[in-house]
């Protein structure tokens, strides 16, 4: 669904916009994306067109409101403790970006089993503890040449 640009204006600034949007009493929090010639587009999942009891191609009344509320993840304990172990973990985890660290913890969280869940947490840091050394070897490499 297209959103005129002077709407999505009025909700934020930025590439993507977050925002709150409510059919038939079900809110759901999701993100305006650039769409052509200054507009921002909104997808309607299934959730929302169910509780708007509508189908596709059929018009449909949303609410938006800008979601101003913040979106991280508190990180659970068992990876904190990981995180406190290893300053180099630690450093790598705070380096990532909020999206990706977002990514991250709800891949650990989505572990069934806490084997699982702890084999992502090591498999993970290494995996952040590596992407940064690689990126300190690009940087020192570009500032000796």
């Amino acid at each position: 669904m297209d959103v005129p640009a002077e709407i999505a204006r009025a909700l934020g600034r930025g590439h993507s916009i977050p925002v709150v949007v409510t059919v038939n009493g079900r809110s759901v929090r999701t993100t305006l994306l650039p769409g052509s010639g200054g507009a921002h587009r909104l997808f309607v999942n299934s959730e929302l067109r169910r509780a708007a009891g509508a189908d596709a191609d059929q018009r449909i009344w949303i609410a938006a409101r800008a979601d101003r509320a913040p979106c991280e993840i508190a990180v659970p304990s068992d990876l904190a403790a990981a995180l406190r172990r290893s300053p180099q973990a630690k450093r790598a985890f705070a380096q990532i970006t909020p999206a990706l660290r977002r990514e991250f913890l709800r891949w650990v969280l989505a572990a069934r089993t806490p084997e699982t869940r702890a084999r992502r947490i090591a498999r993970g840091l290494k995996t952040l503890i590596a992407r940064t050394r690689r990126k300190l070897r690009r940087t020192t490499r570009t500032k000796t040449k």
